[in-house]
């Protein structure tokens, strides 16, 4: 319905007037927006989500780290609880937790105390 004139294309009467292709283009273009809103809304919600991932990934380390220390520290403990338990059975042991924290001494032992020692010099 239209002509071709020296490489121009020439709209018949009804279409220039009532702007028919403009309609169309104006659909276009509107779909083209949509779908680069849409893109764009999936992209920032894409990096909304790798960095929420990073954040709880960084939580959970740090979580991880702490409950390792916890762990360390109660295995010293364990290990160092074994080792009394174990001194427990040495003579050597028990007399020496004897003497020094019951103030426990042989029968006819004399104890000599250091009167020039103070209890404030004692750390020293």
């Amino acid at each position: 319905m239209s002509k071709v004139l020296h490489g121009k294309q020439e709209k018949h009467p009804s279409q220039a007037k009532s702007g028919v292709g403009s309609g169309s283009k104006r659909r276009l273009n509107l779909r083209r927006f949509l779908t680069v809103l849409l893109v764009f809304g999936f992209a920032v919600y894409f990096v909304y989500i790798m960095i929420w991932q990073q954040v709880t990934i960084s939580r959970k380390n740090k979580e991880i780290n702490a409950l390792e220390e916890k762990i360390s520290a109660a295995n010293q403990q364990t290990e160092e609880l074994q080792q009394q338990l174990d001194h427990l059975n040495d003579p050597e042991y028990l007399e020496q937790i004897a003497r020094e924290k019951l103030g426990l001494v042989r029968p006819n032992e004399r104890v000599f105390v250091d009167a020039n020692k103070s209890e404030a010099n004692q750390g020293d």
